[in-house]
């Protein structure tokens, strides 16, 4: 009975006590906590070298655990083809770990397996990039397992083939995705003859692809002098990681890469509407933008934190008003999408489409908004803590610091740009913050692709546009009418 009474008494004494533990004072449940600023991200130290043959090397020691991460980037990208290549670079970039002339499929994987990591590449608009990992004790093993692929790959018939029947089947199944059609319209719709509007293969361009034309890829941009550099991250002294980057590098012949092609991109001078044929379709993808930032242009972080405010996150005002308050959509968001010479800023969502034209037209109303006042001290500090808080998140394993540092190299960053990122962002005054949406978000410039039942959405697009006629394209990006019918014949392609 004694742990019973000893229950109770304790039990009947917090009752007692109750009175005096509720006038305490405790937290203010109205008011959500206060946030502390966020602290400034502090780049490890690194080591920066050059092989005479031209590649760049960037070492950051890394010695908490027993672990290697090294990242390559070359300037051998999708802008480096013509549109009758279009698919070249992924392909390039699929098949280099799939046989070189020691080693099959199988054996580079059960390689990098055996060595606990991992080796893979992708390709982006500017680079081709590849990483790969293991235990640091095993650093030479995948030093030259890495070599390997870089430099010697085979690019076995058998896995060609499959290469480009798994292409051929990834575009008919894209070609169902609204988003993938829309994507593929506006880049083509913006960047015009330049390379940056190649998004997406063609069957015809999935066909082109041989071991011959992914061995001059090769031959013309796997080059050490390419804007080639490689960053090593992990439990490996510096002078180590040069000698083994100068033992299975060194040798590697430079060449003369040729620049990609740089024409100049259309100018609109009004904002277009162009339309893209999905019958029946219950919901309207809706993609609208124009030209926007580089990394290195000097409004990049006043426009990061506008961009925050309209569009960039689940707190925006887009969100706020065509979900929340008018329940157009379930998302929208908008984004600066940095290319190495040219940028796009977008705004993309998915909306019935019954509500097509007045969810556009709301859209157009929160961009006139952003460009009229400056954001409010409460959405500024909001957007701020948002991107500083991501940034330093984004940069906790070793292949985040590797991506960054490799970032900040090859498209000519500032050296102190990972250092001073928090604070470039947390600079940002709400006039600056305008004077940069006033400068990139240009609604006169606007391409305006909407892909959905046009029979259902053309006259309400038409009438927020007056005057002018909206293209039609259908699913494989052909030109094929245009609104109001009684406008100008189809343009031929």
């Amino acid at each position: 009975m004694r742990p019973i009474l000893t229950s109770c008494l304790l039990l009947s004494g917090l009752a007692a006590g109750a009175p005096l533990l509720a006038a305490q004072a405790g937290p203010d449940m109205s008011k959500p906590p206060a946030i502390a600023p966020v602290k400034a991200y502090a780049p490890p130290a690194s080591q920066e070298d050059q092989l005479p043959n031209g590649l760049k090397i960037v070492v950051i020691e890394d010695h908490r655990f027993p672990l290697i991460t090294v990242a390559m980037a070359l300037r051998a990208g999708d802008s480096r083809l013509t549109p009758a290549q279009a698919g070249l670079a992924d392909a390039e970039a699929d098949l280099l770990t799939e046989g070189t002339p020691t080693r099959t499929s199988l054996q580079i994987a059960q390689a990098a397996d055996a060595l606990g990591g991992s080796i893979g590449a992708s390709a982006g608009s500017d680079f081709l990039t590849v990483s790969a990992n293991a235990l640091s004790s095993r650093a030479p093993e995948l030093f030259a397992l890495l070599a390997d692929v870089v430099l010697h790959p085979s690019f076995p018939e058998h896995e060609v083939e499959l290469e480009k029947s798994n292409l051929q089947q990834g575009l008919i199944a894209s070609r169902a995705d609204a988003n993938f059609l829309a994507s593929v319209q506006f880049n083509k719709l913006l960047f015009g003859p330049h390379p940056y509007a190649i998004t997406a293969p063609t069957q015809a361009s999935i066909a082109a692809i041989n071991r011959a034309a992914l061995q001059r890829f090769h031959d013309q941009y796997f080059l050490p002098n390419n804007q080639t550099e490689v960053v090593v991250v992990g439990d490996v002294s510096a002078a180590r990681a040069h000698n083994l980057v100068q033992q299975f590098f060194g040798d590697w012949k430079l060449g003369r890469p040729t620049p990609p092609p740089s024409p100049p991109v259309p100018t609109p001078k009004a904002r277009r509407i162009f339309l893209v044929e999905r019958p029946g379709s219950a919901q309207s993808t809706i993609l609208l933008g124009n030209l926007g930032l580089t990394r290195d242009a000097e409004g990049y972080f006043p426009f990061l934190v506008a961009n925050e405010v309209l569009g960039g996150s689940f707190n925006s005002r887009l969100i706020a008003d065509l979900r929340e308050q008018k329940g157009y959509t379930y998302g929208i968001y908008s984004a600066n999408l940095p290319n190495r010479d040219l940028g796009a800023w977008v705004v993309s969502t998915e909306v019935r489409t019954a509500v097509t034209a007045p969810a556009l037209k709301e859209i157009f109303a929160q961009l006139d908004q952003l460009l009229a006042a400056p954001v409010s001290a409460q959405e500024l500090l909001q957007a701020k803590n948002y991107l500083a808080g991501n940034f330093v998140l984004g940069l906790q394993t070793q292949g985040e610091v590797a991506g960054q540092f490799l970032t900040t190299g090859i498209y000519g960053l500032p050296k102190d740009r990972l250092a001073t990122w928090v604070s470039d962002v947390e600079s940002v005054s709400r006039d600056q913050a305008q004077a940069a949406a006033q400068e990139v978000v240009r609604p006169t410039r606007q391409i305006v692709v909407v892909v959905g039942d046009v029979k259902q959405i053309e006259s309400g697009l038409a009438n927020l546009a007056p005057g002018t006629m909206l293209p039609i394209y259908n699913a494989q990006g052909k030109r094929v009418g245009s609104y109001p019918a009684e406008g100008p014949p189809p343009v031929k392609h």
